[in-house]
């Protein structure tokens, strides 16, 4: 009887850890751009410490109250008072902003488990990645794709599938066909120099615009994909989840390197458009679980 008792909590305690969302508040450390050393969130602020490198306006160490606000479904920190130009890499010539688009997934690595937080301001378009000690940008810009079967054009505008592995914000791949889509996709090249067959695919799914963030639920997202291993003939259709966080669909099925196939089987319909949406999709190796698992 002590034996099923033990085995009961054993499952429930299992069950409370992965079922539990994850939050980001800790320290984190900036990417090479950033003259800031680490962040530290703390649930209501934001502390930015300079160590190496400290500009002349900038104490040591600077907390800034903010709070979570959601706009249309996607998570901003609205803040206080403006960014400091360091933060934003140092611009001068565009104005900080006080709100951020936040965007993040817990990767689950052999050391441990590492955030990926993508923030990005409201005043312009490049990301600033806060952290991301699991996702290399060189990896990421490196996947090349082909047979796209459509991608929309809206005046002098294109969505070209290309923009998959643009971390950019409002530069998503959408397909071109009338109606949702379903059907349409493109092929994710096999790296040619990686022999490492990708274990899943990194999403983010839907049309996320810092500036616009009506246009995530306006437009259709992808609720499944077929992912057919273009050699091997395997095949599968696979849940997506409907939110803009990074997060991962497992396609440890395909185990030879080799070219795969990503098509749509369904989608989220959008409020206003028929147009489905892909922000980002590129072969990763770890799995992703994202911040939150829907859309507010």
């Amino acid at each position: 009887m002590k034996k099923l008792y033990l085995i009961a909590i054993c499952i429930l305690l299992s069950c409370a850890l992965y079922a539990q969302n994850f939050s980001f508040d800790g320290k984190y450390y900036p990417d090479l751009y950033s003259t800031v050393d680490y962040l530290i969130f703390n649930g209501n602020s934001i502390s930015y410490k300079y160590e190496s490198y400290e500009p002349k306006d900038a104490k040591e160490e600077i907390s800034v109250a903010c709070k979570k606000i959601y706009k249309d479904g996607l998570l901003f920190l609205q803040m206080s008072k403006r960014f400091p130009y360091s933060i934003t890499e140092c611009r001068k010539d565009v104005p900080a902003s006080d709100c951020l688009l936040v965007l993040a997934g817990r990767s689950m690595l052999s050391h441990g488990d590492e955030v990926l937080l993508f923030v990005e301001t409201s005043d312009f378009n490049d990301p600033y990645p806060f952290v991301c000690p699991s996702i290399k940008f060189v990896d990421l810009v490196l996947r090349e794709y082909e047979d796209c079967s459509s991608y929309l054009v809206e005046g002098d505008r294109e969505y070209k599938v290309e923009n998959l592995c643009n971390c950019k914000m409002a530069t998503p791949w959408v397909e071109g066909a009338p109606g949702s889509g379903i059907g349409e996709g493109f092929t994710i090249k096999k790296q040619n120099y990686s022999q490492a067959v990708p274990s899943c695919l990194l999403i983010m799914n839907g049309y996320i615009s810092c500036e616009k963030p009506y246009l995530y639920k306006q437009n259709n997202r992808i609720k499944k994909i077929k992912v057919t291993g273009v050699k091997s003939g395997k095949s599968k259709i696979l849940d997506v989840l409907d939110t803009p966080h990074p997060q991962t669909v497992d396609i440890s099925f395909i185990t030879e390197p080799e070219d795969i196939r990503v098509e749509i089987a369904d989608v989220y319909r959008g409020t206003k458009y028929d147009d489905t949406c892909i922000n980002f999709c590129v072969t990763y190796h770890n799995k992703v679980i994202p911040y939150e698992s829907s859309v507010r």
